[in-house]
């Protein structure tokens, strides 16, 4: 990841700080933020595209910068104004060519995260010589398509969007050779330890196994095949790693007043192991005793009977 030095404050409006904030904007603000965005729509669209008749404007060089708007509109920055960050160059049209890479970096307005997040990517695998340069946040995160995990509506979607960001590169010969001269390796022969492969992966992010456990945010210190958890209990127990993970933004619902231990996880999964009701494991519990004590008790009884008659013949 590249450290990039801020330049000078960037004053964004209320209106897009609110976004990233998930705080409510007041229409007016929302409106001209709108109207603002559909004026880059216009070419930017995917829909607008093939319509798109200016002679100003390469299409060809065009088409590697489209948008989906309905799916910008649902992205944490969905209510953001396109200028808050595209900054110099990019009011005239076409855009002028040398100001095209004057763009707000994620640190100018994330500022107290991304201080924390860079030690922890220093730390990753991804900060090997020869590629940490390759990294930025928009590498993984696509800033026109990514959701926060806790605005999501299930944890499962969390699980398909967070992976798909890894597998972009790890499975896929000609992205994963854009970042390192390394062979790419065999995901299916480095997780055979792995029971039930295809289950695992589309019910847990990579990050799960492959970040050390996090004490209140998920951390990006991306760890290789020899230190990532490969114990099965830490997930599959009534104290899961996934409570603080994957899960996280649900514990606020916990219902152990009916019993469950890792509820939030039940609505969602069975993880052996962690997901258990107290009274069920109670009422189990005495039902096995009931049994083993009565098998004894009848064993017991069968032993002095046979004692019995055999003194009472001789």
């Amino acid at each position: 990841m590249v450290v990039w030095a801020t330049i000078g404050l960037v004053f964004l409006t209320t209106a897009a700080v609110a976004q990233i904030e998930r705080k409510p904007i007041a229409p007016e603000d929302l409106q001209k933020i709108q109207d603002s965005n559909a004026k880059c729509l216009e070419c930017h669209s995917e829909a607008s595209f093939d319509a798109l008749d200016r002679p100003n404007v390469d299409k060809e060089k065009l088409r590697a910068h489209l948008v989906d708007p309905s799916v910008y509109e649902d992205s944490n920055h969905g209510r953001v104004e396109c200028l808050a960050c595209h900054v110099k160059g990019f009011k005239e049209t076409p855009h002028v060519e040398k100001d095209k890479q004057q763009i707000n970096w994620c640190d100018e307005c994330h500022t107290r995260k991304f201080l924390r997040i860079e030690m922890q990517f220093d730390e990753s695998v991804h900060a090997k010589d020869g590629i940490k340069d390759k990294f930025t946040c928009s590498t993984c995160h696509d800033p026109h398509v990514f959701q926060h995990e806790m605005y999501l509506s299930s944890p499962r979607k969390a699980v398909q969007q967070d992976n798909t960001m890894c597998l972009q590169c790890h499975d896929s010969e000609e992205r994963f050779a854009l970042m390192t001269k390394e062979a790419r390796p065999d995901l299916a022969a480095k997780h055979e330890w792995l029971p039930n492969n295809p289950l695992h992966w589309a019910a847990v992010r990579c990050v799960e196994c492959h970040t050390p456990a996090p004490k209140k945010v998920l951390s990006h210190e991306i760890v290789n095949a020899e230190k990532a958890e490969k114990n099965c209990v830490a997930c599959h127990s009534a104290d899961s790693t996934l409570r603080v993970r994957l899960y996280r933004h649900l514990v606020k619902e916990e219902r152990n007043e009916v019993g469950f231990i890792n509820s939030v996880i039940l609505n969602e999964a069975y993880v052996i192991g962690a997901t258990r009701n107290l009274y069920l494991d109670k009422a189990f519990g005495i039902v096995a005793a009931l049994v083993i004590g009565g098998i004894s008790l009848h064993s017991l009884l069968r032993i002095i009977s046979g004692l019995w008659r055999r003194r009472r013949n001789d």
